[in-house]
Protein backbone atom coordinates (compact mmCIF):
# COMPACT_ATOMS: atom_id res chain seq x y z
CA UNK A 1 0.00 0.00 0.00
CA UNK A 2 2.91 2.44 1.03
CA UNK A 3 3.45 2.47 -3.28
CA UNK A 4 0.24 5.25 -3.54
CA UNK A 5 2.55 7.58 -1.39
CA UNK A 6 3.92 8.89 -4.72
CA UNK A 7 2.72 9.18 -8.74
CA UNK A 8 5.67 8.68 -11.14
CA UNK A 9 5.55 11.50 -13.51
CA UNK A 10 6.09 10.96 -17.11
CA UNK A 11 8.62 14.02 -16.98
CA UNK A 12 10.73 12.27 -14.08
CA UNK A 13 10.79 11.62 -10.76
CA UNK A 14 8.00 11.42 -8.60
CA UNK A 15 5.00 13.33 -6.81
CA UNK A 16 4.00 12.90 -3.52
CA UNK A 17 0.24 11.54 -3.67
CA UNK A 18 -1.26 13.70 -0.67
CA UNK A 19 -0.53 17.34 -0.87
CA UNK A 20 -1.43 20.53 1.02
CA UNK A 21 -3.91 22.64 -1.45
CA UNK A 22 -3.18 26.47 -0.22
CA UNK A 23 -6.02 28.02 -2.16
CA UNK A 24 -7.61 30.91 0.45
CA UNK A 25 -5.05 30.02 2.47
CA UNK A 26 -3.11 33.81 3.03
CA UNK A 27 -0.84 35.87 5.23
CA UNK A 28 -0.03 34.29 8.62
CA UNK A 29 -2.57 31.77 8.76
CA UNK A 30 -0.25 30.52 4.95
CA UNK A 31 3.20 30.62 7.07
CA UNK A 32 1.36 28.78 10.26
CA UNK A 33 -0.05 26.28 8.05
CA UNK A 34 2.58 25.25 5.52
CA UNK A 35 4.87 25.10 8.92
CA UNK A 36 2.74 22.49 10.61
CA UNK A 37 2.59 20.82 7.28
CA UNK A 38 5.74 20.25 6.86
CA UNK A 39 6.64 19.26 10.51
CA UNK A 40 3.70 16.88 10.22
CA UNK A 41 5.57 15.35 7.12
CA UNK A 42 3.50 16.83 4.00
CA UNK A 43 5.85 16.59 0.52
CA UNK A 44 3.68 18.54 -1.77
CA UNK A 45 2.71 21.81 -1.43
CA UNK A 46 -0.21 23.29 -4.10
CA UNK A 47 -0.36 27.09 -4.29
CA UNK A 48 -0.73 29.48 -7.51
CA UNK A 49 0.48 33.10 -8.62
CA UNK A 50 -3.58 34.18 -7.91
CA UNK A 51 -3.44 32.69 -4.54
CA UNK A 52 -1.32 35.42 -3.50
CA UNK A 53 0.13 33.40 -0.74
CA UNK A 54 4.09 32.10 -2.90
CA UNK A 55 5.65 34.55 -0.65
CA UNK A 56 4.90 33.33 2.80
CA UNK A 57 5.43 29.66 1.17
CA UNK A 58 8.70 30.56 -0.09
CA UNK A 59 9.64 32.03 3.48
CA UNK A 60 8.56 29.19 5.51
CA UNK A 61 10.69 26.81 3.11
CA UNK A 62 13.57 28.79 3.14
CA UNK A 63 13.29 28.81 7.26
CA UNK A 64 13.34 25.16 7.53
CA UNK A 65 15.95 24.74 5.02
CA UNK A 66 18.42 26.99 6.53
CA UNK A 67 17.18 25.48 10.00
CA UNK A 68 18.39 21.80 8.58
CA UNK A 69 14.86 21.11 9.01
CA UNK A 70 13.96 19.96 5.10
CA UNK A 71 16.21 19.43 1.80
CA UNK A 72 14.44 21.15 -1.19
CA UNK A 73 15.07 18.05 -3.08
CA UNK A 74 12.33 16.72 -0.51
CA UNK A 75 9.13 18.70 -1.35
CA UNK A 76 6.95 18.91 -4.50
CA UNK A 77 6.04 22.64 -5.58
CA UNK A 78 3.40 22.78 -7.24
CA UNK A 79 2.39 26.70 -8.90
CA UNK A 80 0.00 28.08 -11.84
CA UNK A 81 -0.14 30.71 -14.30
CA UNK A 82 -2.83 32.61 -13.80
CA UNK A 83 -5.38 33.63 -17.03
CA UNK A 84 -3.81 36.80 -17.82
CA UNK A 85 -0.57 35.43 -18.42
CA UNK A 86 -1.72 33.21 -21.20
CA UNK A 87 0.69 35.45 -23.83
CA UNK A 88 3.79 33.34 -24.48
CA UNK A 89 6.47 36.12 -23.15
CA UNK A 90 3.79 37.05 -20.42
CA UNK A 91 3.47 33.69 -19.44
CA UNK A 92 7.73 33.04 -18.95
CA UNK A 93 7.43 36.34 -16.99
CA UNK A 94 4.87 34.89 -14.61
CA UNK A 95 6.96 31.72 -13.73
CA UNK A 96 10.27 33.89 -13.17
CA UNK A 97 8.16 35.93 -10.93
CA UNK A 98 6.44 32.94 -9.36
CA UNK A 99 10.23 31.57 -8.73
CA UNK A 100 10.86 35.04 -7.01
CA UNK A 101 8.28 34.83 -4.99
CA UNK A 102 8.82 31.81 -3.69
CA UNK A 103 12.42 32.28 -3.45
CA UNK A 104 13.39 29.32 -5.61
CA UNK A 105 15.51 28.63 -8.69
CA UNK A 106 12.74 25.78 -9.76
CA UNK A 107 9.08 24.33 -9.25
CA UNK A 108 8.62 20.72 -9.35
CA UNK A 109 5.37 21.18 -11.56
CA UNK A 110 3.53 24.80 -13.28
CA UNK A 111 0.68 24.55 -14.46
CA UNK A 112 -1.67 27.12 -16.56
CA UNK A 113 -4.38 27.37 -14.41
CA UNK A 114 -7.18 28.05 -16.36
CA UNK A 115 -7.75 28.45 -20.49
CA UNK A 116 -10.09 30.88 -20.01
CA UNK A 117 -7.92 34.27 -20.53
CA UNK A 118 -8.08 37.85 -19.14
CA UNK A 119 -6.96 41.35 -20.31
CA UNK A 120 -3.25 41.72 -19.12
CA UNK A 121 -3.58 45.47 -18.31
CA UNK A 122 0.63 45.47 -17.70
CA UNK A 123 -0.18 46.40 -13.63
CA UNK A 124 -0.53 43.16 -11.98
CA UNK A 125 -3.99 42.75 -12.17
CA UNK A 126 -5.41 39.46 -11.67
CA UNK A 127 -8.88 39.41 -11.95
CA UNK A 128 -9.51 42.50 -14.03
CA UNK A 129 -13.19 43.53 -14.42
CA UNK A 130 -15.26 46.29 -16.12
CA UNK A 131 -17.21 49.02 -14.46
CA UNK A 132 -20.43 46.49 -14.29
CA UNK A 133 -18.38 44.05 -12.22
CA UNK A 134 -17.68 41.23 -14.87
CA UNK A 135 -14.65 39.85 -16.26
CA UNK A 136 -12.23 41.11 -19.33
CA UNK A 137 -12.01 38.30 -21.52
CA UNK A 138 -9.65 37.69 -24.00
CA UNK A 139 -8.56 34.80 -26.15
CA UNK A 140 -5.08 33.59 -26.23
CA UNK A 141 -3.77 30.67 -28.61
CA UNK A 142 -3.90 27.91 -25.76
CA UNK A 143 -1.09 25.92 -27.82
CA UNK A 144 1.49 29.20 -27.70
CA UNK A 145 0.86 29.54 -24.15
CA UNK A 146 1.96 25.70 -24.20
CA UNK A 147 4.73 26.75 -26.13
CA UNK A 148 6.00 29.18 -23.44
CA UNK A 149 5.51 26.37 -20.57
CA UNK A 150 7.97 24.23 -22.96
CA UNK A 151 10.35 27.56 -23.14
CA UNK A 152 10.42 27.39 -19.34
CA UNK A 153 10.90 23.89 -18.50
CA UNK A 154 13.89 23.65 -21.38
CA UNK A 155 15.55 26.56 -19.29
CA UNK A 156 15.37 25.03 -16.34
CA UNK A 157 12.66 26.84 -14.52
CA UNK A 158 10.36 23.78 -14.10
CA UNK A 159 11.39 19.88 -13.96
CA UNK A 160 7.52 19.80 -15.08
CA UNK A 161 4.79 21.19 -16.81
CA UNK A 162 0.74 20.62 -16.68
CA UNK A 163 -2.47 21.99 -17.37
CA UNK A 164 -5.90 23.19 -14.55
CA UNK A 165 -9.28 23.84 -15.80
CA UNK A 166 -8.83 21.97 -19.34
CA UNK A 167 -10.67 19.50 -21.92
CA UNK A 168 -10.19 17.23 -23.52
CA UNK A 169 -10.52 18.77 -26.17
CA UNK A 170 -8.45 21.56 -25.55
CA UNK A 171 -5.45 19.09 -24.74
CA UNK A 172 -5.70 16.97 -27.83
CA UNK A 173 -5.26 20.06 -29.71
CA UNK A 174 -2.01 21.13 -27.70
CA UNK A 175 -0.70 17.86 -28.07
CA UNK A 176 -1.82 17.29 -32.05
CA UNK A 177 0.47 20.61 -32.43
CA UNK A 178 3.51 20.88 -29.47
CA UNK A 179 6.34 18.60 -28.51
CA UNK A 180 5.68 17.63 -25.00
CA UNK A 181 2.86 16.04 -23.40
CA UNK A 182 1.27 17.68 -20.42
CA UNK A 183 2.88 15.88 -17.43
CA UNK A 184 -0.48 16.39 -14.88
CA UNK A 185 -3.97 17.49 -15.06
CA UNK A 186 -5.52 19.65 -12.00
CA UNK A 187 -9.31 19.47 -12.06
CA UNK A 188 -12.63 19.45 -9.77
CA UNK A 189 -12.72 15.66 -9.11
CA UNK A 190 -14.27 13.58 -5.87
CA UNK A 191 -17.01 11.19 -5.78
CA UNK A 192 -19.93 14.03 -6.63
CA UNK A 193 -18.16 14.40 -9.51
CA UNK A 194 -15.78 11.69 -11.23
CA UNK A 195 -14.76 12.60 -14.25
CA UNK A 196 -14.57 9.01 -15.63
CA UNK A 197 -14.10 10.01 -18.83
CA UNK A 198 -11.24 12.56 -18.98
CA UNK A 199 -9.89 10.29 -16.33
CA UNK A 200 -9.67 7.49 -19.12
CA UNK A 201 -8.70 10.12 -21.47
CA UNK A 202 -5.63 11.19 -19.13
CA UNK A 203 -4.82 7.61 -18.78
CA UNK A 204 -4.34 6.39 -22.27
CA UNK A 205 -2.16 9.38 -23.05
CA UNK A 206 0.36 9.47 -20.12
CA UNK A 207 -1.50 11.99 -17.79
CA UNK A 208 -1.25 11.68 -14.22
CA UNK A 209 -4.22 13.57 -12.55
CA UNK A 210 -4.63 15.51 -9.66
CA UNK A 211 -7.98 16.05 -7.49
CA UNK A 212 -8.94 19.42 -6.14
CA UNK A 213 -12.05 19.61 -3.87
CA UNK A 214 -11.45 15.99 -2.99
CA UNK A 215 -13.45 16.28 0.20
CA UNK A 216 -16.46 18.25 -2.03
CA UNK A 217 -14.74 21.94 -1.38
CA UNK A 218 -16.25 22.32 1.75
CA UNK A 219 -14.12 25.87 2.45
CA UNK A 220 -15.27 27.06 -0.98
CA UNK A 221 -16.02 30.64 -1.77
CA UNK A 222 -19.55 32.05 -1.29
CA UNK A 223 -19.59 32.91 -4.96
CA UNK A 224 -19.38 28.70 -5.48
CA UNK A 225 -22.28 28.07 -2.84
CA UNK A 226 -26.20 27.68 -3.77
CA UNK A 227 -28.87 27.02 -1.52
CA UNK A 228 -30.01 23.58 -2.73
CA UNK A 229 -26.72 22.21 -3.21
CA UNK A 230 -25.73 18.69 -1.35
CA UNK A 231 -22.81 18.42 0.23
CA UNK A 232 -20.75 15.33 -0.40
CA UNK A 233 -19.64 15.12 3.49
CA UNK A 234 -23.04 14.16 4.53
CA UNK A 235 -23.53 11.67 2.09
CA UNK A 236 -24.87 8.43 4.38
CA UNK A 237 -22.57 5.80 2.02
CA UNK A 238 -19.81 7.91 2.99
CA UNK A 239 -20.86 7.53 6.62
CA UNK A 240 -21.40 4.15 6.96
CA UNK A 241 -18.26 2.99 5.14
CA UNK A 242 -16.20 5.42 7.79
CA UNK A 243 -18.13 3.91 10.42
CA UNK A 244 -17.16 0.03 9.05
CA UNK A 245 -13.43 1.32 8.42
CA UNK A 246 -13.05 3.06 11.79
CA UNK A 247 -11.82 6.32 9.56
CA UNK A 248 -12.66 9.53 8.86
CA UNK A 249 -15.27 10.51 6.29
CA UNK A 250 -12.79 12.62 4.73
CA UNK A 251 -10.10 9.31 4.89
CA UNK A 252 -12.88 7.63 2.91
CA UNK A 253 -12.73 10.05 0.16
CA UNK A 254 -9.37 10.75 -0.37
CA UNK A 255 -8.73 6.99 0.05
CA UNK A 256 -11.05 6.33 -2.92
CA UNK A 257 -9.35 8.80 -5.13
CA UNK A 258 -5.56 7.23 -4.36
CA UNK A 259 -6.83 4.01 -5.27
CA UNK A 260 -7.61 5.20 -7.97
CA UNK A 261 -4.04 6.72 -9.19
CA UNK A 262 -5.28 10.38 -8.20
CA UNK A 263 -3.11 12.70 -6.29
CA UNK A 264 -5.05 15.00 -4.15
CA UNK A 265 -4.71 18.47 -2.76
CA UNK A 266 -7.29 19.07 0.00
CA UNK A 267 -7.23 22.70 1.22
CA UNK A 268 -6.71 22.38 5.51
CA UNK A 269 -5.57 24.89 8.22
CA UNK A 270 -6.35 23.10 11.50
CA UNK A 271 -3.10 20.70 12.42
CA UNK A 272 -6.18 17.79 13.59
CA UNK A 273 -7.25 18.12 9.77
CA UNK A 274 -3.60 18.25 8.46
CA UNK A 275 -2.94 15.22 10.23
CA UNK A 276 -6.00 13.22 9.08
CA UNK A 277 -5.71 13.94 5.53
CA UNK A 278 -2.21 11.89 5.64
CA UNK A 279 -3.85 8.81 7.40
CA UNK A 280 -4.60 7.58 4.53
CA UNK A 281 -1.88 4.84 3.95
CA UNK A 282 -2.64 2.67 6.19
CA UNK A 283 -5.71 0.85 5.38
CA UNK A 284 -7.61 -0.23 1.98
CA UNK A 285 -10.61 -0.04 0.33
CA UNK A 286 -12.33 -3.09 -0.91
CA UNK A 287 -13.59 -3.43 -4.29
CA UNK A 288 -17.09 -3.95 -2.65
CA UNK A 289 -16.36 -0.28 -1.04
CA UNK A 290 -14.95 1.48 -4.06
CA UNK A 291 -18.09 0.11 -5.88
CA UNK A 292 -20.49 1.73 -3.75
CA UNK A 293 -18.45 5.27 -3.95
CA UNK A 294 -18.55 4.93 -7.75
CA UNK A 295 -22.74 4.97 -7.61
CA UNK A 296 -22.66 8.37 -5.86
CA UNK A 297 -21.87 10.33 -8.95
CA UNK A 298 -23.93 13.24 -9.38
CA UNK A 299 -21.58 15.45 -11.85
CA UNK A 300 -21.99 17.86 -9.56
CA UNK A 301 -19.41 20.76 -10.09
CA UNK A 302 -19.16 22.84 -6.67
CA UNK A 303 -16.53 24.74 -8.27
CA UNK A 304 -18.75 25.65 -11.55
CA UNK A 305 -16.82 29.17 -12.83
CA UNK A 306 -19.75 30.39 -14.19
CA UNK A 307 -18.28 34.02 -13.71
CA UNK A 308 -16.49 32.81 -17.13
CA UNK A 309 -19.71 32.37 -19.10
CA UNK A 310 -19.96 33.68 -22.45
CA UNK A 311 -15.71 33.09 -23.26
CA UNK A 312 -15.19 31.72 -26.35
CA UNK A 313 -12.72 28.72 -24.11
CA UNK A 314 -15.27 28.32 -21.70
CA UNK A 315 -18.25 25.41 -21.78
CA UNK A 316 -19.96 24.10 -18.92
CA UNK A 317 -21.06 21.06 -20.59
CA UNK A 318 -17.56 19.70 -21.29
CA UNK A 319 -15.56 17.87 -18.57
CA UNK A 320 -12.64 19.65 -17.00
Amino acid sequence: MSSLKFIKLSAGGHMPSVGLGTFMLNGNIARETVDKALFLGYKHIDTALSYGNEVEIGEVIKDRENLGKVKRKDIFLTSKVPSVYLERKDLYRSIEQSLDNLKQKYVDLMLIHHPWGLVNRGDGTLRPVDSQGRLEFQQYDLVDSWRGMEDAKADGLVKAIGLSNFTMRQIEKIMSSCKSTPTNLQLECHAYLQQRNIKEFCNQRGITLTAYGPLGAPGRPSHHRSPDQVELLDDPVIEELAKNHNRTKGNILLRWLLQQGFTVVPKCKSEERLKENLNVFDFELSSSDMDKINTLDRNLKYFHFRQYKGHPDFSEEEEF
